[in-house]
């Protein structure tokens, strides 16, 4: 009986934990990252939607920004970077197979839209 006690204590001790994600040693990327701060401050303009992405390539948190206006008919490469801003793939338009498969967990960050 004690150790179903105790047991039963550990599982609500376990479930009472909040999940932080403290994503490239920061709370949030977009403020605390330089880079990533400088390019959300770079989109000014914004007659075509643009948004930055947190996802995850090989097994690491990336980031990127990817024209998603659908009304908008315009092809740019996609440049996955690391939490210092460097450079780690460029996919080409053409090889939407390759980035579906290689970067997963996407999740929307930040959006420009007028």
């Amino acid at each position: 009986m004690k150790n179903c006690i105790i047991i039963f204590s550990a599982l609500i001790l376990i479930m009472s934990c909040e999940k932080y994600d403290n994503t490239c040693n920061c709370d949030n990327p977009l403020e605390d990252l330089p880079w990533l701060k400088d390019l959300k401050s770079s989109f000014t303009n914004c007659t075509c939607q643009i948004s930055i992405f947190q996802a995850t390539y090989n097994k690491k948190t990336v980031f990127y920004a990817a024209l998603t206006d659908p009304l908008c008919n315009s092809y740019y490469p996609v440049v996955i970077r690391d939490c210092k801003g460097d450079t780690l793939k460029v996919y080409e338009p053409s090889l939407g197979t390759d980035f579906n498969n290689e970067v997963t967990d996407r999740k929307l960050i930040f959006n420009c839209k007028d």
